[in-house]
């Protein structure tokens, strides 16, 4: 056993790891929480108000001045402007998935802040439970602690909690319809059971699906998974579910269901050149959306020859993919952390002989989490980090298309070259 080795298994190393990651966890969450009260920014309270009071929150987006014509929304902006910031509407949000957040709109702006605050740290919380108990069931409590500290320490976490972001909503459903569907599964590892192994399994799936939306951005190149579970169903009931719904608003609203589709696009797409590391910041415009269909259609390819068991894999390339695709500021990265499933559950051997890898992710983690904000995300950082997260993103992707853990690929390479020898 080298002295690395021998370190890393004694029990006072590890316990004064998780207590530095505890504390520094603590502390950034402490920040999160105090921003969140002040700020939530992103929240889209004031979209959803306008959406539910019979105004036309797309138009206002583009059309700012007209914020004041609710006294609503004129308070609500007024909590910004009274401190010298900076507010506008940006409803990127279809009208079906602006319409989640009604409920949020019954309490003034304030109260509302602190609710979505409680509910962004239930959220948390269950992402880690869920997480836990589907692709990191056999992760031993070390690593799976010293995970989550390291994510609740980090940058994006904290940043995602304090403007209010919808993030931790939309993954915490997309979880929860991933645990649904492995509940009535005879194995986690089997690909798609029998409707009749959970009664109701297949509906409850759609609606977590419907729900985990809002965060389309993210979730939508995530349900490709469904795919590779060959769970069609749910996953076209969750989208028919917004369809109608998007159309049930246009009729409400008087206007045409191509505008309640195109207008959301419209504001998203003023927002595209603000990103962190994504495709559209990288290619820009029309070069970036087509660029990001290609992939799409090669994630598809993949995901449909892998056979069945490959489900840690599958989920880990579409987290690296669902983060750069389309437009994302580097609060969403701390998704990021979930994609260390695809090196749980292999051979000792396999993970010996992928250490490489698993060093490459570690650093990656490293320079997303914290080295981005010790230069406050300026271009030289972004680009190096750009540099380090594509490069391993598409590992990963060729790994898959070879029908390997991206661990055992390193581990065959290692072989090849001792059968050379």
């Amino acid at each position: 056993m080298s002295r690395i080795e021998s370190l890393y298994k004694n029990r006072m190393v590890r316990a004064a790891v998780i207590f530095v990651l505890a504390a520094a966890a603590a502390l950034s969450l402490y920040q999160g929480i105090g921003n969140a009260l002040k700020f939530s920014q992103d929240f889209q309270w004031d979209a959803a108000k306008a959406l539910v009071s019979g105004m036309d929150p797309y138009e206002i987006s583009m059309h700012p001045e007209k914020a004041g014509e609710s006294p609503d929304l004129a308070e609500f902006y007024a909590m910004f402007t009274d401190r010298g910031l900076k507010q506008k509407m940006e409803a990127n949000q279809f009208p079906s998935l602006l319409l989640l957040l009604a409920p949020m709109t019954v309490f003034p702006a304030q109260t509302a802040k602190v609710i979505w605050c409680i509910f962004n740290l239930i959220f948390t919380a269950g992402i880690i439970w869920l997480l836990k108990k589907t692709f990191f069931e056999d992760t031993p409590g070390f690593e799976f602690a010293a995970a989550v500290l390291v994510t609740i320490a980090g940058t994006p976490y904290r940043n995602q909690l304090g403007v209010g972001q919808h993030t931790l909503f939309a993954f915490f459903f997309f979880m929860l319809a991933v645990w649904i569907d492995m509940s009535g599964s005879c194995g986690r590892q089997e690909g798609a059971a029998s409707e009749e192994s959970f009664p109701g399994r297949g509906v409850l799936t759609a609606l977590a699906l419907f729900v985990s939306f809002f965060k389309y951005t993210l979730t939508g190149p995530l349900a490709l998974y469904f795919l590779y579970r060959k769970r069609y169903a749910p996953l076209a009931l969750a989208v028919a579910g917004h369809v109608a719904v998007t159309a049930v608003c246009a009729a409400r609203f008087g206007k045409g269901f191509i505008y309640m589709i195109k207008a959301p696009l419209e504001v998203a797409s003023r927002l595209t050149a603000e990103g962190g590391i994504d495709l559209g910041v990288l290619l820009g415009g029309y070069a970036g959306y087509a660029a990001a269909f290609v992939i799409v259609i090669l994630l598809i390819y993949i995901i449909l020859r892998r056979g069945p068991g490959h489900e840690k894999d599958v989920l880990a390339m579409l987290i690296l993919w669902s983060l750069v695709l389309t437009y994302h500021r580097t609060y969403d990265f701390f998704v990021l952390s979930a994609a260390a499933m695809m090196f749980c559950g292999i051979r000792d051997e396999d993970r010996k002989a992928g250490r490489p890898v698993i060093i490459w992710y570690g650093v990656l983690i490293v320079l997303v989490y914290f080295v981005l904000r010790i230069f406050d995300e300026n271009t030289p950082s972004k680009i190096c980090v750009g540099i380090v997260y594509y490069a391993f993103t598409v590992f990963v992707t060729y790994a898959l298309m070879r029908r390997q853990n991206p661990c055992t690929v390193t581990a065959g390479a290692g072989k090849k070259h001792d059968e050379r020898r």
